[in-house]
């Protein structure tokens, strides 16, 4: 087992009003294993991802990767873990627009002090169909391009665990059914991927499918 999450919550406030993001989940994402959580925006997906990522503290709970509680590490060395052990995909784009399309996918691999991460980076620019653009700016890619170019950045460092938020928003059809292929292979050979979506073709290629309604996560 690679990830165990036990009872994790996280409320926020909103106009004065509390409510619950994410409500006493548990959740375990194992190697090999494609995790889907199926639910509409607004449902908890994200914030529960982000969690996992260990990108936002929970209020209540813990989240163990390797026999290590993620909030228990100092800064220096969550932020290690994050990016050597998790490849992340945000919702949003993080793509730093000063860089090009290469250099924002070997961000990880410099910043871990390794070397040669680029002929890796282009044959995965290129199974993602986007290698054209390596030389491009951020600015110039469209939304869908620059998803992918966040998918290619969370796998340069081939991590134990993939955790991908809604990674095929602003695809078209083939193109989703690539991205979902690419995850689908990454966990056959090993890898534990976890995948928050509301699109319905995810749950033809996860494993274990949970639904997320009102920040609760149940079986599918």
């Amino acid at each position: 087992m690679i990830l165990n999450a036990r009872n994790v919550s996280k409320r926020y406030s909103r106009r004065g009003e509390e409510f619950a993001a994410v409500q006493d989940v548990d959740l375990n994402a194992s190697s090999g294993i494609l995790t889907v959580i199926y639910g509409k925006s607004g449902s908890g997906k994200s914030t529960l991802l982000s969690i996992l990522a260990g990108l936002n503290v929970p209020d209540v709970g813990k989240v163990i990767l390797n026999g290590k509680n993620l909030y228990s590490l100092k800064d220096s060395e969550l932020s290690r873990v994050r990016n050597l052990n998790i490849g992340y995909v945000p919702q949003n784009d993080a793509s730093l627009p000063n860089l090009t399309v290469l250099e924002n996918v070997i961000l990880p691999a410099a910043i871990a002090k390794l070397e040669h991460a680029e002929d890796f980076a282009r044959r995965i620019l290129d199974s993602l169909g986007i290698a054209h653009l390596a030389d491009e700016f951020p600015s110039q890619l469209s939304g869908g391009e620059l998803r992918r170019v966040a998918l290619a950045r969370a796998l340069i460092l081939s991590p134990e665990i993939v955790i991908a938020d809604e990674p095929t928003s602003n695809l078209d059809d083939e193109n989703g059914e690539l991205v979902f292929q690419i995850l689908a292979d990454l966990s056959k050979k090993g890898t534990a991927v976890i995948v928050s979506t509301h699109d319905p073709r995810g749950m033809e290629f996860g494993n274990r499918i949970y639904l997320m309604k009102n920040g609760i996560l149940s079986p599918s």
